[in-house]
């Protein structure tokens, strides 16, 4: 398989997002921030394109004025003043940013590097070679012979050490950095964050231990990639997604008034009508299950997950009640020292377990899966609205 960090990124996301993008090939419309942020690398790489005749700070700030992105290159600002803001933000990050690394003190050995690298599951289990591709910010070459990776962030919150470490990003770049220049040793080698708006770069090390660990990754969610359904995944993030106009969770939000028919009228007054009722459930149990079950026709029939009101939401949800092949589990585990914490196979417990142990084992176990049943129900919730629709635009 053929794939990259940010497709990767984009399954662990939100697997719905991953085929949108990836498999059905649909462009995700660009925000405020991505076009800021592709603008804010375009600039720096325009200034170390001119290695070893550097621009000065004010042919810098003369090619940002030249060069901001119009309309009809990205995003489409809301007014002038979110515009203004922008502009004067990255005028600030360029000047802090030439201020703290002029000169240049490294030399510079690539711009937007692309990388391609190998990755073998075959000494885990037969299924053949896997891809990894990418695109470096910089790479330069310090004084004392490192090599290091330097990733631009224009995002608002920094990273912690912890996380740095434990960056896959900046493993899949060791990767393909070793795969460049196989006689680099990984000591020789650093990886970055430069955190444009606060002017701060992180930096980072990995082992050949880490190295493995971020290999084993990959193919684990790669396995996860072959097998997925793709169901959405509702979180945080939805609120910068691109595709909730078309994502099952999201779009009855965005079907305007006067597009509905009778019927898409009538499930909001009902939604609206459910939340009113359920203050007093005690005295009309059965007329909120008569309600609800409307509902729950309605959103099947449409193929939606979510279906919203003025005063909440309703949302489909499936669960499944599984068994494990007694047997096969317990051939898996006795050897791996871990059939002992699972005994008779309790789900919770298994699911400890999947965790610690290597992903072809994982998968054997899940194919010991049984599904003896399935329920699903609906969700309420009585967030407003108008709620939604803000988080939507932040």
């Amino acid at each position: 398989m053929r794939i990259s960090y940010s497709a990767l990124e984009s399954f662990q996301t939100c697997p719905l997002k991953y085929k949108f993008n990836q498999i059905d090939k649909i462009k995700e419309p660009k925000t405020k921030e991505q076009v800021f942020g592709n603008y804010l690398h375009q600039v720096l790489k325009w200034f170390y394109e001119k290695d070893p005749h550097f621009p000065t700070l004010e042919e810098l700030i003369d090619y940002y004025y030249k060069h901001w992105p119009k309309e009809s290159e990205g995003y489409k600002w809301t007014n002038e003043m979110e515009e203004k803001d922008y502009f004067e933000e990255g005028l600030r990050i360029l000047r802090n940013y030439y201020k703290t690394n002029f000169p240049v003190k490294s030399i510079i050995l690539d711009l937007e590097t692309k990388f391609e690298a190998v990755i073998d599951e075959k000494p885990q289990k037969p299924g053949g070679l896997h891809i990894l591709t990418g695109i470096v910010d910089r790479v330069d070459k310090l004084e004392d012979g490192t090599l290091e990776v330097i990733d631009y962030k224009s995002s608002k919150r920094m990273s912690s050490k912890e996380d740095l470490d434990k960056n896959l990003q900046l493993s899949i770049y060791a990767i393909g950095l070793k795969h460049r220049w196989p006689k680099i040793e990984y000591d020789k080698m650093k990886f970055s964050l430069y955190f444009l708006k606060f002017n701060e770069k992180m930096e980072s090390q990995r082992t050949e231990e880490d190295i493995k660990k971020a290999e084993e990754k990959v193919i684990d969610l790669i396995h996860q990639i072959q097998n997925s359904s793709f169901e959405p995944k509702p979180s945080a993030f939805c609120h910068w997604c691109g595709y909730k106009s078309i994502c099952p969770v999201w779009r009855h939000l965005f079907e305007e008034k006067n597009q509905k028919d009778l019927n898409e009228i009538e499930v909001e007054e009902k939604i609206d009508e459910y939340f009113a009722l359920k203050e007093k459930e005690g005295e009309i149990k059965e007329q909120l299950k008569e309600i609800k079950t409307l509902i729950d026709v309605y959103s099947l029939k449409k193929g939606l997950k979510r279906v919203y009101g003025k005063n909440g939401y309703f949302s489909q949800s499936v669960i499944n009640k599984v068994s494990y092949d007694f047997e096969k589990v317990k051939k898996i585990l006795e050897p791996l020292g871990k059939w002992e914490e699972v005994l008779e196979i309790e789900p919770e417990k298994l699911e400890k377990v999947l965790k610690e142990i290597p992903a072809p084992y994982r998968e054997e176990i899940e194919k010991a899966k049984n599904i003896e049943k399935r329920y699903r129900y609906l969700e309420t919730n009585n967030k407003p609205k108008e709620e939604f629709k803000e988080e939507f635009q932040h």
